[in-house]
């Protein structure tokens, strides 16, 4: 019981910090509205932050420690009854968000240190512009940015009970919305995107 006490508390304190994180970048992609270029200008800002041999191993440690200890939680919860709506959300979404944390960082981190590709706003965008690689991308990308909300609603309804009254529905609406934002910016619904020779090459290599 005090060891299940003790992981809960632990991860509570890693999301509070890896929101700031996270809930930034989810931002900073929403500044996708008004073009590339000021993508770009607030990709680079913010990337500044993070990107340096300072912050960025300790936030790959944060991000790895939370999904050790999130996947732990999940396992022991998984069995337990009665979940109810928002059992499930926290479950599904945590686990959903492990996956994606997982899949896209690795990514991320081999495609700037392995390819030497610089992964802005081209390099997100290719992934839901191109056949048939949009095809997946986008529900993946999708899911990703609504399971953050609905975690956070999830522990918001957990944390206040029933004074939450309609914060957690409102949060996962918002997650929608944000989604939806993102990638209608990134995968050219609010403008035309010519992506560069570069980032078309790299799906090349996959016969596309």
């Amino acid at each position: 019981m005090f060891a299940s006490l003790t992981l809960v508390r632990a991860h509570r304190i890693l999301a509070a910090g890896l929101a700031v994180f996270i809930l930034g970048h989810l931002a900073t992609h929403l500044t996708a509205v008004a073009g590339p270029q000021m993508h770009k200008q607030v990709l680079g800002a913010t990337q500044g932050l993070y990107r340096n041999p300072f912050v960025e191993p300790v936030l790959i440690v944060a991000l790895l420690t939370q999904i050790v200890i999130g996947g732990r939680l999940l396992a022991r919860r998984w069995g337990e009854a009665d979940k109810g709506f928002w059992g499930w959300a926290q479950l599904l979404s945590g686990g959903y968000l492990i996956a994606f944390i997982l899949i896209h960082s690795s990514a991320a981190l081999s495609t700037r240190h392995v390819l030497g590709m610089d992964t802005d706003f081209y390099w997100a965008a290719a992934t839901v512009n191109l056949a048939p690689f949009k095809y997946g991308f986008f529900p993946y990308y999708a899911l990703g940015v609504i399971s953050v909300f609905t975690h956070l609603a999830a522990a918001v309804r957990f944390g206040w009970g029933e004074r939450a009254g309609w914060a957690p529905p409102a949060l996962i609406a918002l997650g929608v919305a944000v989604a939806t934002v993102i990638l209608a910016s990134l995968g050219g619904a609010l403008y035309p995107i010519d992506l560069p020779p570069a980032n078309a090459a790299y799906f090349e290599k996959f016969g596309f």
